[in-house]
């Protein structure tokens, strides 16, 4: 492939300039008041910091982060010295809320920046949304406003629910709790889902939330919780071994107790049920669902999905490989917490607990945005070795190679052009 040819198009300098801009920066931190005057602490600056000053130790520290902003920060002419204890103070509510703007102004860019439909088996779908929730550990000073789930004895616990898009390869929502707030009530289904996939993990298990995406027009495949008990109405598979143990109306956990315990099968359910949080609200559901069950010879057990895929579309054996695209954003969460530093500072305040999170994301949302820029430069062949697991080690590895040619292109005498140049083919030739 010629890289060279494609510099122009693709060049990281392009990127930082669009992504990085300091008027848009300037304006988030004007408007929610995390700068008043321009005194000792630029914003631009410190984001490129919180971004790229990813920390070369197992325990990150505020001052590591200080002195990468004076490294930075402190040679511009327009502002002083700061202080460690002034730096530490700015760590506020206000800069919460300068992050989280910053945030949301990314994942929107990159969600407008993406494909307009998937490819492959997908390609009929708007998009694939997957939920998952992550816990991060923090001071047992922090106690009250986070709660942990089980013992009052452990850590305070920071809970991040994240809604990960398909098209984007990138979050496209995400909120912050305590650990105690179940994952079912921050399910997201918002603006217009018809033909968009939801995959579900069982901790967002919920029969009137299945039945609502199904009349918006949208799609799921989710396990089905053992505790369930949808009713027999149909047997799909073509196989007639399964015939003599049918009874119209039986739960599907009576049905798998009886079959023999071996290969796949496909049937047709009715599920049932109310709104777990307005039970006296509600409608009573009654819909009927596609259901695929897999004999684990491993584990001598019954893994059964259900999804309102329509099966001239999805075979059964597809509903499974689909369900198993979920696992993307636990490896998200794993990217984070092992490449990007998440979870690894020791956070005694709920704004430093906020900041530090809001930051991760930002720094993720960045790199999976450079990682489709860096993917769409390569050649079709060299595109699959490329995953997004050996991306976050190249951008985590070469994060501060981005944060010294910041620094030459703001302060230095000479052009950078060279560098970004440089720095483009090393990260695009990683993956040979």
């Amino acid at each position: 492939m010629n890289h060279q040819q494609k510099d122009d198009n693709n060049s990281l300098r392009n990127w930082q300039e669009k992504l990085l801009p300091p008027e848009v920066i300037m304006e988030k931190a004007r408007s929610t008041g995390f700068i008043k005057r321009m005194k000792k602490l630029d914003p631009t600056y410190l984001l490129y910091v919180l971004i790229f000053g990813i920390s070369s130790h197992c325990k990150p520290t505020l001052e590591e982060i200080h002195r990468d902003y004076q490294d930075l920060g402190g040679k511009s002419a327009g502002t002083k010295e700061i202080r460690y204890q002034s730096f530490h103070n700015r760590f506020d509510s206000n800069m919460a809320l300068f992050l989280r703007a910053m945030l949301d102004h990314y994942i929107n860019i990159t969600f407008a920046d993406s494909p307009a439909r998937l490819k492959g088996p997908v390609g009929i779908l708007k998009d694939v949304l997957i939920q998952d929730s992550s816990i991060i550990r923090l001071s047992k000073k922090l106690a009250e406003e986070f709660p942990p789930a089980r013992s009052r004895s452990e850590a305070a616990g920071l809970k991040i629910h994240a809604v990960y898009s398909a098209v984007s390869h990138s979050l496209k929502s995400f909120e912050i709790t305590d650990e105690k707030t179940h994952d079912y009530k921050k399910i997201r289904i918002d603006g217009n889902i018809k033909d968009v996939l939801f995959l579900f993990d069982l901790g967002y298990y919920s029969h009137y939330v299945l039945a609502n995406i199904n009349e918006r027009g949208g799609f799921f495949v989710s396990r089905v919780k053992n505790s369930a008990k949808p009713k027999l109405k149909e047997i799909v598979s073509e196989s007639k071994i399964f015939d003599s143990f049918f009874e119209k109306g039986m739960n599907l956990g009576d049905f798998l107790d009886r079959i023999p315990k071996s290969g796949e099968i496909e049937l047709i359910c009715t599920f049932t049920g109310r709104d777990k949080e307005k039970p006296w609200g509600k409608k009573r559901i009654n819909a009927d669902f596609r259901v695929v069950c897999f004999w684990d010879e491993n584990d001598k057990i019954w893994h059964n999905y259900v999804t309102n895929l329509p099966g001239d579309a999805y075979k059964k054996d597809e509903i499974y490989q689909l369900y198993r695209y979920r696992w993307i954003i636990e490896l998200l969460f794993k990217e984070m917490k092992s490449d990007y530093d998440l979870g690894k500072f020791l956070l005694a305040r709920e704004p430093l607990a906020l900041i530090h999170v809001y930051s991760m994301l930002i720094r993720l949302v960045l790199s999976r945005n450079l990682y489709k820029k860096m993917v769409a430069s390569l050649d079709e062949d060299e595109k699959p070795r490329y995953g997004p697991l050996l991306w976050s080690k190249v951008f985590a590895e070469k994060a501060h190679e981005f944060l010294s040619i910041i620094d030459q292109s703001i302060f230095g005498k000479e052009s950078v052009g060279e560098r970004w140049k440089k720095l483009g083919r090393f990260i695009a030739a990683t993956c040979m």
